[in-house]
C-alpha cells in the first residue's frame, strides 16, 4: 500500500541565498531522492509565507515518508518542515463512517 503526503518545507535562509546566487532545481532533487526510496514525486510547488515549496508524493510506506524528512533535516536544507498525509476524499468518507460506527466505544477523558 502506498501512502500520498504533501511535504511543506521551509529552507534555512543561507541556502535560499545560495539559491537565489544560484538557482537550484528543488524539484528534480526531491524527485531523485523519493525514488530512490521508491516512490514518485507527484507536485512541486513554491510556496509565499511560512514555507518555501511543497511537494505532493507518493511513498511505498511511513517509514520511507519518515527517512524522506530525516534526509532533509540531515542535508542542512531545512530549517523546518510539516507532513500532512493525503487520502481520497471516498477514504474521507469511509472513515466519516467508521468513527460513526465506533462513536460509543471512544471515552472522554474525565467522564
Amino acid at each position: 500500500m502506498t501512502v500520498t503526503v504533501a511535504m511543506l518545507i521551509k529552507y534555512e535562509n543561507d541556502k535560499k541565498a545560495a539559491m537565489i546566487q544560484t538557482p537550484s532545481d528543488r524539484a528534480e532533487a526531491s524527485r531523485n531522492a523519493v525514488a530512490a526510496m521508491g516512490g514518485k514525486l507527484l507536485y512541486a510547488y513554491g510556496t509565499f509565507g511560512e514555507y518555501d515549496m511543497m511537494f505532493v508524493y507518493e511513498m511505498p510506506d511511513m517509514a520511507s515518508v519518515a527517512a524522506n524528512m530525516m534526509l532533509a533535516d540531515a542535508s542542512g536544507m531545512s530549517k523546518y518542515h510539516k507532513i500532512i498525509p493525503l487520502f481520497s476524499n471516498d477514504d474521507f468518507l469511509a472513515a466519516q463512517a467508521k468513527a460513526g460506527r465506533m462513536k460509543d466505544s471512544y471515552a472522554v477523558a474525565g467522564e
